[in-house]
């Protein structure tokens, strides 16, 4: 067993909505998890004040997230006003971090507007790159220094055009990355792993692939937080699928990584 710390990430769309049971979820054996609070200028989740305090109460490390919304600088002059009134709402809504906190995260990728950050990244990829970098850059300054976690993938990052550490510096912050192998099984299954005892069977001791090369690459990745699965099957009574994760390290290790 590779003794990664287990967890997963949560938001109002899993159980259909309803206030998740997180003495069913903490028996998952899982060590910590992270919640959305929320995505582009006016949304909350409304099951996150219910998440972040219940996480604490069953034990485990807690985390939140917000997703980046869509801006377009050619179209709105104050643009960087626009990041920085998401950032200061998600930092209200999640409120002082206590000890023990994982650093906020931000979740960079398209679901807000895939259309309007498509066509702007098609017309202008550095004024792209520029409204990603203001997010995190902004973020940072807000936490004093602390470093968020930044969640992507492939699926989206490569849209980007892979950008390299000269013109997204951020090798230094926690990469929590998005990808999904799939299982064995006859050809076309196309299975992802659906707990993490599937985990424990085919993936331990691996690693994600197609890391950006502002984490070094597939050759030498560097990351944080592995999302392996977003079809985790959730315990008890509970109905949908979860996003599954390991930490790249023991949870001694992950405890290094929260808010002092």
């Amino acid at each position: 067993m590779d003794g990664r710390s287990r967890g997963i990430d949560v938001s109002h769309n899993d159980d259909n909505g309803n206030v998740l049971n997180w003495s069913s979820i903490a028996s998952l054996g899982i060590d910590f998890a992270i919640a959305k609070a929320s995505q582009g200028v006016s949304f909350q989740d409304p099951q996150f004040r219910n998440n972040w305090q219940a996480i604490t109460a069953a034990g485990l490390i807690r985390g939140a997230y917000h997703m980046i919304g869509f801006v377009d600088p050619a179209a709105n002059p104050s643009w960087q006003d626009v990041v920085h009134r998401q950032i200061d709402r998600f930092l209200g809504i999640v409120g002082p971090l206590q000890s023990g906190d994982l650093p906020p995260a931000l979740d960079i990728e398209n679901l807000d507007s895939k259309a309007g950050w498509s066509n702007l990244i098609q017309r202008d990829r550095s004024a792209a790159l520029a409204v990603v970098r203001e997010y995190i850059t902004y973020t940072t300054a807000q936490l004093n220094g602390i470093f968020p976690i930044l969640y992507t993938g492939s699926f989206w990052w490569s849209d980007l055009g892979d950008p390299d550490p000269g013109s997204m510096p951020f090798s230094a912050y926690p990469l929590w990355f998005a990808q999904y192998p799939y299982m064995p099984g006859p050809p076309g299954s196309n299975r992802e792993a659906g707990s993490f005892a599937d985990y424990a069977s085919f993936l331990d001791g691996k690693k994600p692939t197609h890391i950006p090369k502002v984490w070094e690459g597939p050759g030498s990745p560097s990351w944080a937080i592995w999302q392996f699965s977003e079809q985790g099957t959730p315990p008890g009574h509970m109905s949908g699928s979860f996003d599954l994760d390991v930490f790249h390290g023991t949870r001694a290790d992950l405890m290094q990584l929260c808010v002092k």
